[in-house]
Order: C-alpha cells, then sequence, then structure tokens
C-alpha cells in the first residue's frame, strides 16, 4: 500500500512538474522560434526600403478580408426568413470568400430569447437555422461548406428581462470559420 501512496505523490508531482515546464519555458520558446523564422521568411528588399511583413500582420491582413458577421433578426415566436439588400450583398461576399478559400465553412449558429421552454427554443433556433441555411444555398452557396447549429436560448447577448433586449437575442448569426 506505501508503494502505491509514494507512486501516487510522484505522479502528481511530476504531473504539475511537467505543465509548468510546458506553460513557463517551452511555449513561449516556441512562439518566439515561430515568429522568428516567419519573420526571417516572409522579409522583402526593395530598392530603397526594406518591408518587414511578419506573420501576425498577414494574419490581420487575412481577418480584414473576411466577411464580417452577418445578424439576422427574428419575430417573437417566428421562424420566417425576411430578404433585404444587406443579406443579399452578404451572401455574395460570403459566396466570394468561400470559392477563393475553399478550406473555409460557413457557420450559421440560431439564437432564441428565453420565453419557452428550453426544448422549444432549441428547436425554434434550428427551424430558424435551416431557413437561412435553405436561402443560402439557393444563391448558391455549396450545402457542405455550411455548418448549422442551434443554441436555443443558451447564449443571448443582450438582457432577457426587456423586450427590446429579447427581441436582438432572437437572431441567427452567420460567420466564416477557416
Amino acid at each position: 500500500m506505501r508503494i502505491l501512496i509514494i507512486g501516487f505523490i510522484v505522479f502528481v508531482i511530476w504531473s504539475i512538474f511537467s505543465i509548468w515546464l510546458y506553460v513557463e519555458k517551452l511555449k513561449p520558446a516556441m512562439d518566439d522560434l515561430i515568429a522568428v523564422q516567419s519573420t526571417s521568411e516572409v522579409q522583402t528588399t526593395l530598392k530603397d526600403s526594406v518591408i518587414q511583413t511578419t506573420l501576425t500582420d498577414s494574419v490581420i491582413q487575412t481577418k480584414v478580408l473576411i466577411p464580417n458577421n452577418l445578424m439576422i433578426y427574428f419575430d417573437f415566436d417566428d421562424a420566417r426568413f425576411k430578404n433585404d439588400s444587406q443579406i443579399d450583398n452578404s451572401v455574395i461576399e460570403f459566396k466570394k470568400w468561400l470559392d477563393k478559400n475553399p478550406e473555409s465553412i460557413l457557420s450559421i449558429a440560431g439564437h432564441t430569447d428565453n420565453i419557452g421552454t428550453m426544448e422549444y427554443n432549441q428547436i425554434l433556433g434550428l427551424e430558424r437555422v435551416k431557413a437561412v441555411q435553405k436561402y443560402f444555398q439557393s444563391k448558391g452557396i455549396d450545402a457542405t461548406k455550411i455548418m448549422a447549429d442551434s443554441k436555443g436560448e443558451s447564449q443571448p447577448i443582450n438582457d432577457q428581462t426587456t423586450e427590446e433586449g429579447r427581441a436582438k437575442n432572437r437572431r441567427v448569426v452567420i460567420t466564416i470559420k477557416n
């Protein structure tokens, strides 16, 4: 029995030491090494000046090019999709992005307010997602490029005690995921 206890104590100490070593020493050293390598690989020389572009800059540029998230709001206890010109413009941007970046997918998440049961709100969120998904597919976006999910009432972005707050929680959020 004593061997088991000593073995357990040694295992716990070894685990804590390993986590500390990785978080404090190895991870920062690897991050610095990657940053130095990417900076040296991406440097470009022009006639009079040297332009240094880091990996971070290219990531920021990529994020700038990604179409903004789109929020579509719904009426109370309703899953009918109402189209407008802003949505059409966003669909065009999303389609262009997905065509240029085949590794990306379109994430559609449905949300509801807190009125009703959790099960009902989960289903309502899914119905809203399906309505938007059907519209996006009708505009030429491939179904395999769409990831649909209902969050129900679990992720409010506004106050649930006022009608205005609940109205902002009745939404579908469309984003690009790489």
